[in-house]
């Protein structure tokens, strides 16, 4: 491909019905300055605050599949319960998808087509495509509903505007395929784990690597606090977690299953490490390391974990959506898990408690995200 042919073609803003660009990540890490939006005095730095109000009554579940297709569903509640309901399908990719997020009334998926495809959930049409990567698409993640962060097997991290799709830069801090990203709540900081064995702390307002330190392990996954204060690096059979600020982790959580996905949620003040393993079980850690419990959450192995907050019969509550190569996207309430183990410090206990919902996508699911569903 000539050179002419590999600069950027944006065929429409983020307002229209399609975007594409074409630009490799290999030609450049600074993307050209914005005229346009120097001129309108608009900043292009990540704010500072995306607090995201609780849903209603009702929230949005997006997964996508090694099918190529991806899935949307609204959970509503109906007094304590849920239901869930198919709202669209998109044949999105022709490669496995390996990443879904959301952000205001945007989607992104990406795949080993090394695409990442953009949709609009309040208009539920496909807004187009992004071209930035020369390998698998493998995290994505939304700051708000303004900059999304895509990492992939070429080793690159891109950040875009969303208001016109715009590539502002192309991070480059590993050797190796990235494997998960993660943006502080703050926005003002990002973190990146990949093959070569390190994990990165991003800058993201001066898009500048703050630091680079080498892991014992692959880190496979990484995932903040709601706070901002800790931050987890999970590996295939073990999670560390630290705080904000501290070279060493505060604990190790140790697994005898393959971690498959974690995340650390917040109930009554206190931090939990939650993964989901290839055993088809979820294990609840304290934030000191300790297993405190078990749930079978699925039939096989679990693949996605989300937590989103929402008022379910008048209560607000935090619910943990998972998904599973068995086909099902469930629904649960934090608080049925850990309400048994609060101030418990007996043997590891193993709970039986029943999803809010669940539904049969009958497809094998590879990734989930959640979303308010208020545009």
């Amino acid at each position: 491909m000539g050179s002419s042919q590999r600069k950027r073609a944006r065929t429409a803003s983020s307002s229209s019905s399609s975007t594409t660009t074409t630009t490799s990540a290999g030609d450049s890490s600074n993307t050209p300055a914005d005229t346009s939006a120097k001129d309108s005095g608009k900043s292009d730095e990540m704010p500072t605050s995306t607090k995201r109000e609780p849903a209603q009554d009702s929230f949005l579940v997006m997964a996508g599949t090694y099918e190529r297709i991806l899935y949307g569903l609204e959970a509503r509640s109906i007094g304590n319960q849920l239901t869930l309901n198919p709202q669209f399908i998109f044949p999105a990719h022709i490669g496995c998808i390996k990443a879904v997020s959301a952000g205001g009334r945007y989607l992104a998926s990406g795949s080993t087509d090394e695409i990442i495809k953009l949709y609009d959930l309040k208009k539920r049409v496909e807004l187009g495509s992004l071209h930035e990567h020369t390998g698998s698409v493998t995290a994505l993640q939304f700051h708000g509903s303004t900059h999304l962060l895509s990492a992939s097997e070429d080793g690159a991290i891109c950040i875009f505007r969303t208001r016109d799709w715009e590539p502002l830069k192309v991070l480059r801090g590993h050797k190796g395929a990235v494997n998960s990203i993660a943006i502080h709540p703050s926005g003002k900081l990002a973190l990146s784990v990949a093959q070569d064995r390190t994990i990165v702390i991003w800058n993201l307002l001066t898009g500048q690597r703050a630091s680079r330190t080498k892991t014992p392990q692959i880190g496979e996954i990484v995932a903040w606090s709601p706070s901002g204060s800790h931050y987890i690096v999970a590996y295939a059979t073990e999670v560390q977690v630290y705080k904000v600020g501290q070279a060493e982790p505060l604990t190790t959580v140790f697994s005898q299953q393959r971690i498959l996905s974690a995340l650390i949620v917040t109930y009554k003040n206190a931090d939990y490490v939650l993964c989901g393993c290839q055993d088809k079980r979820v294990r609840i850690y304290s934030a000191k390391g300790t297993e405190l419990a078990s749930v079978q959450f699925h039939e096989n192995r679990i693949k996605g974990l989300s937590a989103i907050e929402m008022t379910l019969g008048g209560t607000e509550h935090t619910v943990l959506v998972s998904i599973s190569s068995d086909g099902r996207i469930k629904a649960w309430k934090l608080a049925d898990m850990i309400d048994p183990v609060d101030g418990y410090s007996g043997a590891v206990l193993d709970l039986q408690i029943e999803p809010l919902a669940t539904y049969n996508a009958d497809v094998r699911l590879t990734c989930v995200t959640t979303s308010s569903g208020e545009f």
